[in-house]
């Protein structure tokens, strides 16, 4: 192929406005992306994109203090924020958008302590912030100024984008199709067009990476100008280098451009061509932007600030092994195409796996056309080269800052790989377009660029505002008449109207969801946390989340007075939590510390202590239970709904006097039981009469069988005190179960005559324990 040294950007070209507009197809692409921007600015809650929150404290304190912040403002991650973060970004937001809010923000906007960040797969608590339940007058300054800040982010991702067209023009200069799918695959990628959306460093680092980026790749193709190119690729390097740490690698880039343009072959002068415009690119890098690291070496002995936000922020003790990181890199992968909030929102999984695929496919499409250029003699022109590699370099620097981070410092996340995106936007639409013949590559790119440009345009409506969306409200006469009703007060304030548990069973490891319907009864100006919890029988807790009620989402300050909440709480159950059991669901709540939880009384006053039992919920597992093997096997079946198939007996001293005889019945659910059974276990005599009882819900109460499900089997323990009168005499059991409430049994079924309950013995207790008669059931 010819070496062809055409205007490298096709948008320099002159000519009426419309006629541009119509040549050049990218404007559309940077219409759509700032129409879309605007979209996510508004759909996307104020502070709820990665460290927007500690972003905009950065921007404050600057309009507040006029100076810089120390590196180390506090050992808590959430005040701490990014103080340790170089200022460019936050200079130019603070002169912008300084001036239109006060140091009131931070009550406007209170921290959600239970927020998941970090935490995709967290049912709730998705927001990180406390949002007011109306505009005030300090929350729209807050809002007006924050989205200035968003604003500015939208205007560098633009010309982010703009840049990205620029160097696929640069690399491949008569493919304008590349160059177009290049563009739209970074400008229609959600996870880019959110952090776009919102106050965030990493935005302004990108478009000064592309500006070097570029400029380095013109180098490398063409040359230079002998003094203006490299004091500009100084100052864009020094402002990168002041607007994010990784932005110093972007000076990486000149040495590398200008020694690939030294080493092209023809006429070389070592000084005007290499080490001048090195030096001159070097002392512009040092002017604008070495400052800010001096200053931390002179001031804090750590010029990169990193040491202080290594000791908050590190999550590993020692460097990760290559192998583990590069796998915790591709878990990421989802991360640098959609995962929305404080990376607590995701996508649909069908998003991920076409995402995914097209990833796997654009990898493999790259191979196959690198084989067949080998194959063929096929290559670009060695410009064209020159400057590829310029790129490719680019790429890989970048992987490997992410790959040493997350080595050392914690997990990654795929917006800090958005310096190269255009890079691999570009790499991503040739692979994808190498699987095809030439001839429907342009086509094939436009389809994809619509396709994009649909997902991207879905996010925010179907995956960002919803996760935000307070609660449903109603009127007490809204309120479904099979509610299952409390009538539960807390304090003089709050009503627990009624409850439903929405899950049918409580699985270690997962979460129970449960509906609470709440009324307030008057104005509260106190913001109550919410305990939920999942309780066994002795007590011990086996779940439960203490939260803001909604999930955070409407606090007990937000509440009007009549109105009822619908306040769905998923609550998690712990992992070794062990049953079967009913778990009962108790509601607290409390201001500060559950200690001063709010006195509760039921519907006719009677004081319930700090907690009131909700409902109760079957303690389950993937699968039923397993009761085990009895020792003395039985096949009897009661009524269809309980079949009883063993049991153990045993005895053994308890004192002087009494003999403890202990009884494993084996059940097992034969059918669903709707209503709460209790077990009858009497103890008979020669004469039939009755000399001992343990009659009990099953498994003492814990496990009654409305919460059974076929196919369970459970073990059900008891034990009677039997006088040392009784041994040598022949005695029986009776098993049964029976309604409390009408003493109505179940009956044996297929019995000859009908009984209601199953005979065990006769059997006698002697020294050696219990030996059964020759003849015994």
């Amino acid at each position: 192929m010819a070496e062809v040294e055409p205007d490298q950007c096709a948008m320099c070209e002159r000519g009426p406005l419309m006629a541009r507009v119509l040549k050049h197809p990218v404007l559309f692409i940077l219409a759509a992306f700032l129409a879309l921007g605007v979209t996510y600015i508004h759909l996307t809650p104020p502070f709820e994109t990665p460290d927007e929150y500690g972003h905009y404290a950065y921007v404050r304190f600057l309009a507040e203090e006029r100076q810089l912040p120390p590196l180390v403002v506090s050992s808590h991650e959430w005040e701490q924020g990014q103080f340790h973060q170089p200022p460019l970004y936050y200079i130019v937001g603070a002169l912008l958008a300084g001036p239109r809010d006060t140091d009131a923000w931070q009550t406007a906007y209170p921290r959600n302590r239970f927020a998941a960040l970090g935490q995709p797969n967290s049912p709730g608590n998705k927001n990180a912030v406390v949002h007011p339940a109306s505009a005030t007058v300090e929350t729209q300054r807050t809002d007006y100024a924050l989205r200035l800040l968003r604003a500015l982010s939208l205007a560098c991702s633009a010309i982010t984008i703009w840049l990205t067209y620029c160097l696929a023009l640069t690399i491949a200069p008569r493919q304008r199709w590349l160059a177009l799918g290049a563009a739209a695959i970074l400008a229609f990628n959600p996870q880019f067009l959110f952090i776009s959306a919102s106050a965030n460093n990493d935005v302004m680092v990108t478009v000064l990476a592309a500006a070097v980026l570029l400029l380095c790749t013109r180098v490398a193709r063409q040359g230079a100008q002998p003094y203006r190119t490299p004091i500009i690729l100084g100052v864009l390097g020094g402002l990168a280098a002041l607007a994010k740490l990784s932005g110093q690698a972007s000076l990486g880039l000149v040495p590398c451009a200008y020694l690939i343009h030294y080493g092209r072959g023809g006429r070389r002068r070592l000084w005007p061509d290499l080490l001048r415009p090195l030096l001159l690119c070097a002392a512009s890098a040092v002017l604008v932007g070495g400052w800010w690291y001096l200053r931390n070496a002179c001031s804090y002995n750590d010029p990169l600030g990193m040491l202080n936000y290594a000791a908050i922020f590190s999550v590993h003790d020692q460097p990760l092994p290559l192998v583990q990181a590069a796998a915790i890199m591709y878990e990421a992968l989802p991360s640098y195409w959609g995962v929305f909030g404080w990376m607590n929102v995701l996508a649909p999984k069908p998003y991920y796996v076409a995402m995914r695929s097209l990833t796997v496919l654009a990898c493999i499409g790259l191979l196959l056309r690198g084989i067949k250029a080998w194959h063929r003699q096929l290559w670009p022109s060695p410009a064209s080269r020159r400057a590829g590699l310029v790129a490719g370099v680019w790429a890989l620097v970048m992987l490997a800052l992410i790959l040493r981070w997350t080595q050392t410092i914690t997990r990654t996340q795929g917006r800090l790989l958005f310096p190269a995106a255009g890079v691999f936007g570009f790499l991503m639409v040739l692979g994808l377009t190498g699987w095809l013949p030439r001839g429907w590559r342009p086509t094939a790119t436009r389809a994809m660029i619509i396709l994009l440009l649909a997902a991207a345009a879905a996010m925010p409506w179907a995956v960002i505002a919803p996760s935000y969306t307070v609660p449903a409200r109603m009127q007490a006469s809204e309120l479904p008449e099979d509610l299952s009703w409390l009538e539960i007060r807390y304090g003089d304030q709050i009503t627990l109207i009624g409850a439903r548990v929405l899950s049918e069973e409580a699985i270690p490891g997962e979460s129970v969801w449960v509906r609470l319907y709440w009324r307030a009864e008057s104005s509260l100006d106190q913001s109550y946390i919410e305990g939920v919890q999942l309780v066994g029988p002795g007590g011990e807790r086996l779940g439960g989340r203490d939260t803001l009620p909604a999930m955070g989402l409407y606090p007990t300050t937000h509440w009007s007075p009549g109105e009822v909440i619908i306040d769905d709480c998923a609550v998690p159950v712990n992992i070794d939590a062990s049953g079967p059991v009913a778990a009962a669901i108790r509601v607290s709540l409390y201001a500060e510390r559950y200690e001063e939880a709010l006195p509760v009384t039921d519907a006719r006053g009677t004081a319930l202590g700090p907690s009131a039992e909700i409902a109760r919920v079957r303690l389950a597992r993937h699968g039923p239970w397993d009761g085990g093997t009895p020792t003395r096997v039985l096949s009897v079946n009661l009524d269809d709904l309980v079949g009883l198939y063993g049991y153990d007996l045993d005895a053994s001293q308890a004192d002087e006097d009494v003999i403890a005889l202990d009884l494993a019945l084996y059940w097992e659910s034969l059918k669903p039981v709707s209503e709460s059974y209790t077990v009858l276990v009497h103890l008979l005599d020669r004469t039939g009469s009755i000399v001992g009882q343990a009659d009990s819900p099953p498994l003492g109460g814990s496990f009654a069988t409305e919460y059974w499900q076929v196919g369970d089997q459970m073990r059900d323990t008891y034990r009677l005190a039997v006088s040392r009168d009784l041994m040598g005499e022949s005695l029986r059991l009776r098993v049964g179960l029976y309604l409390p409430t009408t003493n109505e049994r179940l009956a044996v079924k297929d019995s000859d005559p009908r009984t209601d309950y199953v005979t065990i013995g006769p059997f006698r207790l002697t020294a050696e324990g219990v030996v059964f008669d020759q003849v015994s059931s």
